[in-house]
């Protein structure tokens, strides 16, 4: 089969190309979207690639995990010579620490990101309710839990922003 001359197709004009398309060496227009090249601002990146937030948050949540759990597991060593009450306390945390390793392995994993805000949620709620109740005993250490506010908050506002929203809605996964 040969390829049609230069003119012989009135579909095809001179240049070869159909009319009002360009041809084959002319630049494409942008296409709009995530990750496209005329995408609007914020939205950059390969379509499918992870943006920056997403990544953000997974990588707090595996480190503040690890480390929750590390040292969850360190005091847990002797908590229960101080009190029952005290090793239940430290095997909830330790139990919320490996659920935001996890979690962030999950959204690092391109997985769907609702067990790391609901854990987050419920360590933000944790961390205000024992606020509450050490500084109502004894003036407690306020600076833990303050950071145990601020963390989890950090990788909920980082999975609510419109980023990460729409590189997760590309994937098919609303939250």
């Amino acid at each position: 089969m040969s390829s049609p001359t230069p003119g012989s197709d009135p579909n095809y004009p001179q240049g070869g190309a159909p009319q009002g398309q360009p041809a084959w060496g002319a630049p494409q227009q942008p296409v709009q979207g995530y990750g496209a090249p005329g995408s609007p601002a914020g939205y950059g990146g390969a379509p499918g690639q992870r943006p920056g937030m997403v990544t953000g948050a997974a990588v707090v949540a595996i480190v503040w995990g690890g480390l929750g759990a590390l040292f969850g597991l360190l005091a847990l060593s002797v908590a229960f010579i101080l009190g029952a009450l005290y090793g239940l306390i430290i095997l909830i945390s330790i139990a919320m620490s490996v659920a935001l390793l996890v979690g962030g392995i999950f959204v690092l994993q391109g997985k769907n990101p609702k067990l790391l805000l609901m854990v987050s949620y419920i360590a933000i709620g944790v961390s205000v309710l024992s606020l509450i109740i050490g500084i109502i005993q004894s003036g407690g250490n306020a600076f833990s839990g303050v950071l145990g506010i601020i963390v989890p908050g950090v990788i909920v506002a980082l999975l609510m922003q419109p980023q990460s929203k729409q590189y997760f809605a590309s994937r098919g996964m609303a939250y």
